[in-house]
C-alpha cells in the first residue's frame, strides 16, 4: 500500500504545462496539412497538339517510387480520358502496385462540331476506316505525334521508369497502340492490345516489342479496312503470328485454358513474350471493365479480368 507521500510526490511529477497539453493537438493538425502530399492524386493536365486541347489525366498513387513503370489506356470508340480513367481499373491497380497510370484524349470525329458521344463520338486513328473530318485550314489530328508528345511530357514530369513504360488498348485503342508500338518501339517495354489488330504492319522492328493480344471468339474475326489499307487485312489468329514475325520468334505453342484458347510465341528476339488469349463467346467488350456484363453470364463465379491479366502480363516482362 502507497503512503500518503508516496501518492503526493506521484501527483507532483505530472506535467500539466501548456505546451505539452497542446503538443498532440499540434501534431495532429502538422499531419493534416502534410496529407494532400501523400495522398493519391488524379491530375488533369492541359495539353495542346496541333491546335487540338487534348487534356490528358494522369493518376499517381500513395507511394510512388523515385522511377516508377507507367501504364498508358486507351479506350475504344466513343472514349474520352475520363471515361478511360473510370472504366477499366487501371487507377486501383495503379494504387496496388505503385505505378503511374495516364488516360490520354481521343479526338471528335467532325472538327466543325462539337463533341456528342453518340453522333460526333472520339476515336483513335490506327490506320482504319475512319478518319477524322478536318475544319478549314485545320492541322491533321496526328495521334502518333501527340501520344509521343504526352509521353514525353511525362517523362519529362514524373520521371517513370524508361524500361517499364505499357501501353494498353481496346478496340481502335487497341489498333492505336500497336501502331505505335510499331513505329516506336524503342520507346514501349510492351503493350497488351484487346479486339482490334495492328493494321499497316511495318516491314521489321529494330526491337523486339512484348504483346499480349486478347480477342473474343464472337468478335469481328476478318479486318480489311480498306479505306486506309488497302492491301492489308488479316484476322485475330494473324495479328499474333504477324508480332511473332516482327519480334523475330521461332516456334508456336497452344495450350487450352478454362476460358479458350492461349497461343504463345517462344525463341523471339530479347526473349519477348508475344501471347494471344482468344476467349470463347466473347463478343467486343472488355471483361472486368465498368461497361462489360459478360462475366454475369458466362463466369459468374469465377470472372476473367483483362485488366489484371494486362497488369500481370506487363508486370512480368524483363526489362531490355
Amino acid at each position: 500500500m502507497l503512503s500518503k507521500y508516496h501518492l503526493l510526490r506521484e501527483k507532483s511529477t505530472l506535467n500539466f504545462s501548456p505546451a505539452r497539453c497542446l503538443w498532440p493537438f499540434l501534431a495532429a493538425l502538422l499531419a493534416a496539412v502534410a496529407a494532400p502530399s501523400l495522398a493519391a492524386q488524379i491530375q488533369t493536365r492541359p495539353f495542346v497538339h496541333n491546335g487540338y486541347s487534348r487534356p490528358y489525366i494522369v493518376f499517381r498513387p500513395t507511394h510512388l517510387s523515385a522511377h516508377p513503370a507507367v501504364v498508358f489506356m486507351l479506350g475504344g470508340i466513343g472514349s474520352t480520358a475520363e471515361s478511360e480513367s473510370q472504366n477499366f481499373g487501371w487507377i486501383d491497380i495503379a494504387e496496388r502496385n505503385g505505378i503511374l497510370a495516364v488516360f490520354p484524349t481521343p479526338v471528335r470525329t467532325d472538327l466543325n462540331l462539337p463533341v456528342n458521344l453518340k453522333k460526333n463520338i472520339p476515336f483513335w486513328e490506327m490506320r482504319g476506316s475512319r478518319t477524322h473530318l478536318l475544319a478549314p485550314g485545320g492541322m491533321p489530328v496526328d495521334d502518333d505525334g501527340y501520344l509521343l508528345a504526352v509521353l514525353e511530357d511525362v517523362i519529362h514530369r514524373d520521371h517513370p521508369d524508361r524500361k517499364r513504360i505499357f501501353f494498353v488498348g481496346f478496340s481502335s485503342g487497341s489498333g492505336m497502340v500497336q501502331l505505335f508500338a510499331a513505329r516506336h518501339p524503342k520507346y514501349v517495354s510492351g503493350i497488351v492490345a484487346v479486339a482490334t489488330p495492328l493494321m499497316d504492319p511495318p516491314v521489321d522492328l529494330a526491337v523486339a516489342v512484348p504483346v499480349l493480344y486478347i480477342h473474343g471468339d464472337d468478335d469481328e474475326q476478318f479486318s480489311g479496312f480498306e479505306t486506309h489499307s488497302p492491301h492489308f487485312a488479316t484476322t485475330p489468329h494473324g495479328n499474333w503470328v504477324t508480332w511473332g514475325y516482327l519480334d523475330g520468334c521461332r516456334v508456336q505453342t497452344a495450350a487450352k485454358t478454362d476460358w479458350g484458347v492461349r497461343l504463345s510465341w517462344e525463341g523471339c528476339k530479347s526473349q519477348a513474350p508475344v501471347v494471344a488469349d482468344f476467349v470463347a463467346h466473347l463478343g467486343h467488350e472488355w471483361p472486368g471493365s465498368l461497361d462489360s456484363h459478360w462475366n454475369q453470364k458466362h463466369r459468374p463465379h469465377d470472372p476473367l479480368n483483362f485488366t489484371a491479366m494486362a497488369w500481370h502480363f506487363l508486370n512480368g516482362i524483363h526489362p531490355r
